[in-house]
């Protein structure tokens, strides 16, 4: 989106738009600036809208609502730019890559043709001396074969390269908010949302929950890493399951997840969580070299509701503590701070 208004009008958008963020504790930075000019100057309607349902909703609007509604509704044409720069990109490096082969191959040939050539000019009838037409191919089959040999070594490399920068272009863009393997928001999404979430601590219920998978270790031993990493695959969708919009699922770190769950009080987080605990709980694999089949998996729970006056130093931890709790005091339970 472009903005091509006056400097009066400009200031005046301006104007408007800071007691606005002040009203509804919007952090005062670019992006928000940017979200709420656009607000007050109604160029966007559907942002308008959206922003106004959340304002209902939360009496804010929280940070990820605040990032997803900047790139939908203010940068979206420059992100389709960049996507296909990048899509641009990739294809000029695929083009490379083939020339690359092309090249390759096509020096193999050439020596073909001389070690061919080679074989006609030993020809008896041949009025050239034959010890010098084989001494002159041979040094130059020679030398071409070495050159062959180190042109190929290059496009090998270059190929690598060329590789490597298909990967890198990739992975440019890759969300940094989501952690990599379980799709889920990760550690630093939490701390933002959590600082955030206190600062309506008067005015919003809300509670956090922080989990572990108990004896993880040992599981792994027995069934094997690969194994493992199909749990954590299968706990996570659990908990993106569990944790529907506006609460947030979080791969706090390794088999460390947890759960902010906005307009939930200490009781019906309670519920959300023995949930996901008896699930996972329920989870049964044959024993290794058995044919027996046992419950392998329980999570340790820890939860906390916001309470007004908090910070987010206190309230993740009162929840790690309340998790540790769990971990000391028999584990495959809950423990509320």
């Amino acid at each position: 989106m472009k903005f091509a208004e006056k400097p009066t009008q400009s200031a005046e958008y301006l104007r408007q738009a800071i007691p606005l963020m002040v009203k509804y504790k919007i952090p005062p930075n670019p992006l928000n600036y940017a979200l709420w000019y656009t607000y007050v100057s109604k160029r966007a309607p559907k942002l308008n809208l959206e922003l106004e349902k959340a304002l209902d909703v939360y009496g804010t609007c929280p940070t990820l609502l605040s990032e997803e509604m900047f790139r939908e509704h203010l940068i979206k044409d420059e992100i389709n730019d960049a996507d296909a720069f990048q899509s641009k990109a990739i294809g000029l490096v695929n083009d490379l890559h083939k020339k690359a082969g092309i090249a390759s191959q096509c020096a193999a040939e050439f020596q073909d043709v001389l070690a061919s050539s080679l074989t006609e000019l030993r020809n008896e009838h041949s009025k050239v001396s034959r010890e010098k037409i084989i001494k002159s191919l041979s040094e130059n089959t020679d030398s071409i074969s070495k050159s062959n040999l180190a042109f190929q070594e290059q496009i090998s490399a270059a190929q690598q390269e060329i590789d490597t920068l298909k990967d890198e272009l990739k992975s440019s863009r890759k969300d940094p908010r989501v952690d990599p393997v379980t799709k889920l928001f990760n550690r630093e999404v939490f701390d933002r949302e959590v600082e955030q979430l206190v600062q309506l601590s008067a005015t919003t219920v809300a509670s956090i929950g922080i989990f572990e998978l108990d004896n993880f270790q040992d599981f792994n031993e027995e069934y094997g890493q690969q194994m493992g990493d199909k749990i954590i695959l299968f706990v996570a969708n659990l908990l993106s399951n569990q944790c529907k919009a506006p609460s947030l699922a979080i791969r706090f770190a390794g088999t460390r997840f947890a759960m902010i769950l906005l307009g939930s009080d200490i009781l019906q987080a309670t519920e959300i969580s023995e949930s996901l605990r008896k699930k996972i709980e329920s989870i049964r694999l044959r024993q290794k070299n058995a044919n027996s089949i046992k419950n392998v998996l329980s999570i340790s729970f820890g939860l906390s509701q916001m309470l007004e006056g908090d910070s987010s130093e206190q309230l993740t931890g009162r929840t790690l503590q309340a998790l540790k709790s769990a971990k000391t005091t028999g584990k495959n339970k809950i423990v509320i701070a």
